[in-house]
C-alpha cells in the first residue's frame, strides 16, 4: 500500500479545476458518495455515484494518473473514500470540502447557475468558445447554445437550455440558435428550441425567418415543423419575398400553397 494521501479543497477551487481540466480536454474522475435518492434528486454533471460496494470496481477501472475528485454531503465521508483511492496508488485525490452542500452554494455565484458539464465545456473548448459566461459570443457571434444548435447536439441544447442561456441572442447575420437549429437540420433540436419558447418568426438582417430559410433549402420536415408551430407564413424578406416564394422543392411548396 502507498502511503500518500488525498488532498482537501475547497468547493470553488473545485469547480474550477474541473471547468480548467474540461476546457483543455483533461480527463477526470467526479464521484458522489451520497445515498441513491439524495444523487437521483440533484447532484453535478457528470458525477458518477460511488459506494463500498462498487469502491473496488473504480479503483481498477481508473487510470492511476487521473484526477479524482470526491464529493459526500458535507466533506467527511469523502476523505474516507479518497484515501482508499490514494492507498492504491493514485496520484491526485480530492475530497470536495462541505461535499455537495458546499458545491450547490459555489455553482456560479454571480448567475446561481449550476456548473457546466465536462462534455458542454469540453465542446465549447474545442468550438473556440470556452468561457465562463456561457452567453458570450465567439466568432461571428455565434454562442455556444447556436453552436450546439447548428451541430445537432440535442444533449448539450438540453443542458444549456436548463442552464437559462438567452434564447433569443442574435449573430452577426442577426439569426438565432433556432435558425442554426435549421441549419443542423435535426427536427428533435429545432422541437426542443420551440418547446422552450425560441420565437418562430425573428427576421434576420435580410429580413429572412428560419421558416424562409426550411422552405429555400427543401427542408420539407422542418417546413412543416414550423408552420404547424404557428411560424408566420406572411412575412417578408426586404427584397419581398415570402417563404412560399422561396420555396425550393414540391413538398415545401405544396405545404406553403394554403398561405398564398
Amino acid at each position: 500500500m502507498s502511503e500518500a494521501t488525498f488532498r482537501r479543497i475547497a468547493a470553488d477551487r473545485a469547480l474550477d479545476f474541473m471547468a480548467a481540466a474540461s476546457g483543455q480536454g483533461r480527463p477526470y474522475g467526479l464521484f458522489d458518495t451520497r445515498d441513491p435518492a439524495s444523487y437521483a434528486q440533484d447532484h453535478l454533471p457528470g458525477a458518477l455515484r460511488l459506494s463500498e460496494r462498487d469502491l473496488g470496481e473504480w479503483i481498477g477501472r481508473l487510470p492511476r494518473t487521473e484526477p479524482v475528485l470526491i464529493y459526500c454531503y458535507h466533506g467527511n465521508a469523502s476523505q474516507v473514500f479518497a484515501q482508499a483511492f490514494a492507498d492504491f496508488g493514485f496520484a491526485e485525490v480530492y475530497s470536495i470540502d462541505g461535499g455537495f452542500q458546499a458545491l450547490a452554494l459555489s455553482r456560479s455565484p454571480s448567475t446561481g447557475r449550476p456548473v457546466p458539464s465536462p462534455a458542454l465545456l469540453a465542446f465549447m473548448a474545442k468550438e473556440g468558445g470556452a468561457t465562463a459566461e456561457l452567453d458570450a459570443a465567439a466568432a461571428h457571434g455565434m454562442t455556444p447554445l447556436m453552436k450546439a444548435a447548428r451541430a445537432a447536439r440535442l444533449d448539450l441544447v438540453e443542458e444549456l437550455i436548463a442552464l437559462g442561456v438567452d434564447l433569443e441572442a442574435r449573430n452577426t447575420d442577426g439569426n438565432t440558435a433556432l435558425w442554426l437549429a435549421c441549419f443542423g437540420g435535426d427536427a428533435a433540436v429545432v422541437q426542443r428550441l420551440i418547446a422552450a419558447g425560441a420565437r418562430l418568426d425573428n427576421q434576420n438582417d435580410t429580413g429572412a425567418t428560419a421558416l424562409m430559410y426550411c422552405a429555400s433549402t427543401g427542408r420539407d420536415g422542418l417546413v412543416g415543423l414550423l408552420l404547424d408551430a404557428g411560424a408566420d407564413a406572411q412575412l417578408q424578406t426586404q427584397d419581398d419575398f415570402r417563404a412560399v416564394d422561396l420555396a425550393a422543392t414540391a413538398g415545401s411548396l405544396r405545404l406553403l400553397r394554403h398561405t398564398v
